[in-house]
């Protein structure tokens, strides 16, 4: 075969070209850490790429949700613990009131402390997120949910549960309605509420109530008559359910009826009553609002004293509710978080094994790639030094 000194050159040309364009190949995948630089490298490598890396993003916003969503219910459960506090406090200062060394003067007192903590509660029920919105707005996030007009605190939002999905399918409530926090304690002992009507003019006063056995929801009368001897009877009437229960009175009897338990003190005058009603709801401002008001209640007699003493026992049910109440928003809170907390650390993993895969396939493997270089700069060389040993090869060369 004969092979002309052109096609010679052309040839080795192409041959040192070619181990040059892969030695410059393995040097650009060196400098750039990466075994793909463009899709022409590995088309099939290079769709797997764009699948993991719209995965990736995915996740990112999933994860920018999850961050969202904790910073908002962290803000709702920093607020709900500091009404928490407010409404304690509050509590501390309606059993002081309570307390028959109390002057008037002292429990007026009491009830302006009680009116500044009731402005601190207003002003936790306004208060914002970290994105600058009104925690307990619902959906009306930009003008302050609750507001005060001539003392009366009303709420303003709505109903509306804002909600963020932390992955797909998996979405949770980041936010709670102000009218579901702040007025969705039931009143009394959370079943009914006892109150002593405005006329008695006796010395009764209600202490501890609670359900015992089977509750019948009912509105209850309990009328008092004290005969011409002392003695003290008394007749409990429902207003669907007619007479139910009556007997003797005597003070510091326990009264039991339809599931309803009343611990009562002192004695009534003849005609005077209580009612029993199922308990509705009321809202915290409310209720400070009428603890405030019956600490400045006159308590010059046992008449004024005993109508006190009913009002401030019956705000301390209302108290504890509402504490009962916010503990219960508060540990709905505490789950929310932990389920955000859940999906964060299922995201980072997810993250991780995804960046694992995108590793494995458009990273560069350094040790190959160093053998590929060593191997390439060798070819190139041998290849060169072939090309240089037969280009001196010359008939002319044997004939001097």
């Amino acid at each position: 075969m004969r092979v002309s000194t052109a096609d010679f050159y052309a040839r080795s040309l192409i041959g040192m070209r070619d181990r040059q364009s892969a030695l410059a190949e393995v040097q650009r995948q060196l400098g750039s850490g990466l075994r793909m630089n463009s899709p022409v490298d590995d088309p099939a490598g290079a769709a797997s790429v764009s699948r993991l890396d719209a995965a990736l993003a995915a996740g990112d916003s999933y994860s920018a949700t999850v961050n969202r969503a904790t910073a908002a219910l962290s803000a709702e459960e920093g607020a709900l613990a500091s009404a928490g506090d407010v409404l304690q406090r509050v509590r501390e200062l309606a059993l002081q009131g309570l307390s028959a060394s109390q002057s008037q003067e002292s429990r007026a007192a009491i009830a302006t402390e009680v009116r500044a903590l009731r402005g601190q509660l207003l002003a936790l029920a306004n208060s914002r997120g970290p994105d600058g919105e009104h925690l307990f707005g619902g959906y009306s996030v930009d003008a302050p949910p609750f507001q005060e007009t001539a003392g009366l605190v009303s709420y303003v939002g709505d109903a509306g549960q804002r909600m963020l999905e932390l992955s797909p399918g998996n979405s949770i409530a980041v936010a709670d309605a102000g009218a579901a926090v702040f007025a969705g304690a039931r009143a009394g002992n959370g079943s009914f509420v006892t109150s002593a009507a405005a006329g008695n003019a006796g010395a009764l006063q209600v202490g501890h109530t609670a359900v015992v056995g089977s509750l019948v929801p009912d509105d209850y009368t309990v009328a008092f008559a004290v005969a011409v001897d002392g003695s003290v009877t008394y007749t409990v009437t429902g207003a669907l359910s007619g007479s139910v229960a009556s007997g003797a009175y005597q003070a510091g009897d326990t009264l039991t009826f339809n599931g309803v338990s009343l611990s009562l003190s002192g004695l009534p005058a003849n005609g005077d009553m209580l009612s029993v009603a199922p308990a509705g709801r009321q809202d915290m401002f409310a209720a400070l609002a009428e603890l405030a008001a019956a600490l400045e209640l006159p308590d010059g007699s046992p008449t004024l004293g005993a109508a006190q003493a009913n009002r401030l026992n019956r705000s301390l049910e209302n108290l504890d509710q509402q504490l009962a109440h916010v503990s219960g928003v508060r540990a709905s809170v505490g789950s929310r978080l932990k389920a955000a907390e859940v999906a964060a650390d299922a995201h980072a993993g997810s993250a991780l094994q995804i960046q694992q895969a995108l590793s494995t396939v458009r990273d560069l493997d350094y040790a190959e790639a160093a053998t590929r270089l060593a191997q390439n700069i060798t070819g190139l060389q041998a290849a060169q030094e072939a090309f240089s040993r037969l280009a001196n090869l010359s008939l002319f060369n044997y004939l001097r």
